[in-house]
C-alpha cells in the first residue's frame, strides 16, 4: 500500500512538472526567466505556483479589445501633438545638423516604430545633477503654476520635504490650479494614504497605478510604475531618475549622499510628457486629458532634438532595452554607462563585450554602496566576462549612485528611469529621454569623469580575489535575477 502511495505521489509530481513546464513554455518568456520559474516551481510546488500567478504572468498577452482601446487612447494622445511634430524627421530643416551622426536616422526610426516616440526639436533642456537642485527648481515652478500640475512618481515619501510640497500644493488648489497625482500603488500609497487626505479634500485628484487593494489587480504586484513625470501648465516638464523625498537630496538615513540625474524640459517635449501622463492617467482614472488646454507649450527658437520613449510589461516591444542595444551598436569610439544595478540579459552582455573587444572605450559605473543586496551581488557574476573583454568597471563610493545614463561618442545620450537590469527591461513601466545634442552629451561626460573621482575601479585581479563563498552567493543571486 505504501509503495502504491509513493508511486502515485511521484506520478502526480511528474504530471505537475510537465503541465507547469508546458504552461511556462507557452508564456514565451526569456529562457533564463523560464528556467528560473521552473526551478522555483519544481522545488517549492505550492509557493512557486502561487508566486508565479501573482508575479510572473506575461502582461504582454493583451486581448484584441484591450489592444484596440490602447490604440484609441494613443491616437487621442497624439492628436494635440501632431500640429507641432513631424513624424518623418529627415524632412525637417532643424534636424539636418544631427543627421551627420551615422546612426541618428536608425535611432529615430527605432523609437518611432517600437514605442510611437515622436521627435521634437524646439526644446530647452536643463540637466540636473542633484536632488537639491531639482527640488529648488521644482518648487519655484510649482509656485508659479497658473492652470494645472500633473505628477507621476514611483516613490513619494512622507517626510519634511514632501510635507512642504503638500503645503504649496494646498495653496495652489485654493488658487484654482488643477492638481493630479498618479503614484505607484506600492511606492507612493502603501501605508501612506493619510498623507493625501488633505490634498484630496482640497480638490486634488489622486490615483494609484496598479491598485493593490483590488483582488483583480493583485497579479500586477510585480509590475511597478517606475516613471517620473511632472508637467506644469504644459510649459515645464521634469523627468529622470529622482523620486520625491528628502533622501534624494541628502542621502537620508542610509547614505552620506545621493547621486542622481534628472531633466527639466521646456518646449515641444513637454507636450509629449503631458501626452504620456494623460495616457497613464486614463488607464488609472478613466479621465481623458486630451483637451488642447493641457498642451499649451511654449514655442521656442532653441533646437535641442530629442525623443521620449516608454516601455512596460504591456508594451509590444522592449523599447528601452532595444534603445540601449542600438546605442551600443552605434558607437564608434566610446560608451559610458551609469546604472545603480547591472543585471543584463545575454544580448546586452554580448553587445558590451563585442564593443570592448572591437577596441571601443566601454565604461560601466554602478553603485558601490548598495541599497539592495541581491542585484548588487548578481552583478558580480557578469564582471569576469566584461573585464576580460576590456570593459572598465567602477564602483561609486561617495554615496548611493542612482543615475541612469548612457553616453555615446559625445554625440547622443539618454537619461531616464530604466536601470540596466531585467526588471527595468521587462517588469517595470519606464521612461527614457534620448537627446541628440553634442553640448549636452559633452557636459554629461564631464559629470561622468567627475563621478569617477569618487569611484574605485574593479579589475580582473579584484575578481580573482573574491572568495569561493562570495562567488557562490553571487551565483545564487544571479539565479534569482530573472524573478527580481
Amino acid at each position: 500500500m505504501e509503495l502504491i502511495t509513493i508511486i502515485s505521489l511521484v506520478t502526480s509530481y511528474n504530471i505537475y512538472i510537465i503541465v507547469m513546464a508546458i504552461f511556462l513554455l507557452l508564456d514565451n518568456k526569456e529562457t533564463s526567466s523560464t528556467f528560473a520559474w521552473l526551478f522555483l516551481i519544481a522545488f517549492f510546488p505550492i509557493v512557486g505556483v502561487l508566486l508565479y500567478f501573482l508575479f510572473g504572468r506575461n502582461l504582454r498577452k493583451k486581448n484584441k479589445k484591450e489592444k484596440r482601446e490602447h490604440r484609441r487612447i494613443l491616437e487621442m494622445m497624439h492628436r494635440p501633438l501632431l500640429n507641432l511634430v513631424i513624424t518623418q524627421p529627415s524632412k525637417r530643416i532643424h534636424v539636418k545638423k544631427i543627421l551627420k551622426y551615422n546612426d541618428t536616422k536608425r535611432l529615430m526610426s527605432l523609437l518611432y516604430k517600437n514605442s510611437d516616440s515622436l521627435l521634437t526639436t524646439a526644446n530647452e533642456v536643463t540637466v540636473i545633477q542633484s536632488g537639491e537642485e531639482k527640488f529648488k527648481l521644482l518648487l519655484e515652478d510649482i509656485r508659479k503654476a497658473k492652470s494645472f500640475i500633473h505628477f507621476e512618481y514611483f516613490i513619494w515619501k512622507n517626510d519634511p520635504f514632501t510635507m512642504k510640497l503638500r503645503d504649496i500644493l494646498m495653496e495652489k488648489l485654493k488658487e484654482g490650479v488643477e492638481v493630479r497625482i498618479l503614484g505607484d500603488a506600492l511606492g507612493c500609497f502603501f501605508f501612506k494614504k493619510h498623507y493625501y487626505r488633505r490634498l484630496i479634500k482640497a480638490g486634488a485628484k489622486v490615483k494609484a497605478s496598479g491598485d493593490l487593494l483590488y483582488p483583480s489587480k493583485i497579479h500586477t504586484l510585480n509590475y511597478r510604475n517606475h516613471r517620473k513625470i511632472v508637467v506644469i501648465d504644459g510649459k515645464i516638464g521634469y523627468t529622470g531618475g529622482m523620486n520625491l523625498g528628502e533622501e534624494y537630496s541628502t542621502g537620508g538615513r542610509r547614505f552620506k549622499s545621493w547621486r542622481d540625474t534628472h531633466l527639466r524640459l521646456k518646449g515641444e517635449s513637454v507636450g509629449v510628457l503631458q501626452g504620456l501622463f494623460a495616457l497613464d492617467w486614463y488607464m488609472a482614472a478613466e479621465e481623458e486629458l486630451f483637451d488642447e488646454k493641457y498642451y499649451k507649450y511654449d514655442r521656442l527658437n532653441q533646437a535641442v532634438p530629442l525623443q521620449i520613449t516608454t516601455s512596460g510589461p504591456d508594451s509590444e516591444w522592449d523599447s528601452i532595452r532595444q534603445l540601449y542595444l542600438a546605442l551600443i551598436a552605434s558607437a564608434q569610439e566610446k560608451v559610458y554607462i551609469q546604472s545603480p544595478y547591472f543585471v543584463p540579459d545575454q544580448s546586452l552582455l554580448s553587445f558590451l563585450t563585442t564593443a570592448a573587444l572591437g577596441g571601443l572605450d566601454i565604461r560601466l559605473m554602478i553603485t558601490g554602496i548598495p541599497d539592495k543586496k541581491i542585484p548588487y551581488w548578481a552583478a558580480y557574476t557578469y564582471f569576469k566576462e566584461l573585464l576580460k573583454a576590456g570593459v572598465k568597471i567602477y564602483h561609486y563610493k561617495k554615496g548611493f549612485l542612482h543615475s541612469k545614463t548612457v553616453i555615446v561618442d559625445n554625440e547622443v545620450c539618454t537619461i531616464g528611469t530604466a536601470n540596466l537590469d531585467i526588471r527595468s527591461f521587462l517588469l517595470n513601466y519606464e521612461l527614457n529621454t534620448l537627446i541628440y545634442d553634442r553640448k549636452i552629451t559633452e557636459n554629461l561626460e564631464e559629470a561622468f569623469f567627475e563621478d569617477m573621482r569618487h569611484c574605485s575601479q574593479f579589475t580582473l585581479e579584484d575578481y580573482k580575489r573574491l572568495s569561493i563563498f562570495a562567488k557562490l552567493r553571487n551565483s545564487i543571486a544571479k539565479l534569482l535575477a530573472p524573478l527580481l
